[in-house]
């Protein structure tokens, strides 16, 4: 080796310090922001169908509401059937209950939908900002990278029986890296589903509580609690079916991320029949309601247990990604650390030899 050799690598020693840390700790982002460009155009043609659904929903409720309204007000549909004694009575009464009831099917349908597009559009403006972050640490490590690799090439190109162990290490090294580059693809889908499950739980958690609140309002309307009562009652219920809704979204998109992930069974709302409530209000329609939303507790509380399952075996998936990736992180950065040792001994000893006349053709002592 020359002495100009030497000298080049003294001049370097600093900087390729510098160099391997800015790459270790931005060495996520090359393998996460694919995923992130992924997921976002995910949620783009999530919200693209949403807002497709929601304007065929919107015309449907506002026909349902305008056929429930004017059926509602005639005055002379009204009189002609109360002119056919109690069964004219009765058919009005039914016609005006079918009304009403296909009307607030469309609006609850609109509703929870309105609420789907919310939660898409509120992931992906987060998926926005992730993208941001994990571009310009991308852009940090690839320059950073390229620039060692550049440096690398200008000093150690090629074999380099001169310095032994060199050439070994930095294939250990690569290899290593493109371990570790698997590794954290796994550790960030199984994060990033087990994020969509805690929010899957926290959107139970909230209808249940409003389920809590239904069956409350239930029992004070079976002592006679009146029409007010029954509103409250049936705003808990319509609560409950979008955060059920909201729910549904986050669910599909832990599943996406890991298929291993059980679905839920399905939790029906139901929301009774507004205007029997309301005109033929009594004990026994009273009860009957009670009874439809102790079903759909229960059927709530079993979604609640299996996901509370779900999430369980999904912590065990993340713990092992976990283990597998400090592990990665741990072997590559020790075969880092052995291979920079062996360049820095490297840069020393020759720039020592140099300094203390010896010649700087002759290679470097190593002890392994």
């Amino acid at each position: 080796m020359s002495q100009s050799f030497a000298t080049r690598l003294q001049s370097a020693a600093a900087r390729n310090r510098e160099l391997l840390s800015i790459i270790a700790q931005n060495d996520h982002a090359p393998s996460a922001l694919p995923q992130n460009a992924a997921y976002i155009t995910d949620l783009d043609a999530q919200l693209k169908k949403t807002d497709v659904e929601l304007k065929k929903l919107h015309a449907i409720t506002e026909d349902e509401r305008k056929d429930h309204v004017e059926y509602r007000d005639s005055t002379f549909k009204r009189y002609a059937h109360k002119i056919g004694g109690k069964k004219g009575q009765e058919k009005f009464t039914s016609k005006q209950e079918k009304e009403e009831r296909e009307f607030l099917e469309a609006w609850q349908k609109e509703r929870e939908a309105i609420a789907r597009r919310e939660e898409i559009a509120r992931a992906l403006d987060i998926a926005q900002v992730d993208k941001q972050t994990l571009g310009q640490a991308a852009l940090q490590y690839q320059n950073a990278q390229t620039e060692l690799d550049q440096m690398y090439a200008q000093l150690f190109n090629g074999p380099t029986p001169e310095v032994p162990g060199e050439d070994q290490m930095e294939q250990t090294v690569q290899h290593l890296v493109q371990y570790l580059d698997q590794c954290q693809q796994r550790f960030n889908t199984e994060k990033s589903a087990g994020e969509a499950l805690r929010g899957v739980e926290k959107l139970i958690a909230a209808a249940n509580k409003n389920m809590r609140e239904a069956l409350s309002m239930s029992r004070m309307d079976m002592m006679g609690g009146g029409t007010f009562i029954d509103m409250m009652e049936r705003d808990a219920l319509s609560r409950a079916g979008v955060a059920i809704s909201e729910a549904i979204v986050h669910m599909n998109a832990a599943r996406q991320l890991q298929p291993a992930i059980q679905p839920l069974d399905n939790v029906n709302i139901d929301m009774g029949h507004a205007m029997s409530d309301m005109f033929f209000d009594n004990i026994f329609t009273d009860m009957a309601q009670h009874e439809r939303i102790q079903g759909s507790a229960m059927q709530l509380q079993r979604a609640d247990d299996q996901l509370k399952e779900q999430i369980r075996l999904q912590l065990v998936r993340a713990g092992g990604a976990r283990d597998q990736l400090a592990q990665a992180k741990q072997d590559t950065e020790n075969v880092r650390e052995e291979l920079q040792r062996i360049r820095a001994e490297t840069f020393e000893t020759y720039g020592q030899n140099m300094y203390q006349g010896q010649s700087a053709d002759a290679p470097p002592p190593y002890v392994g």
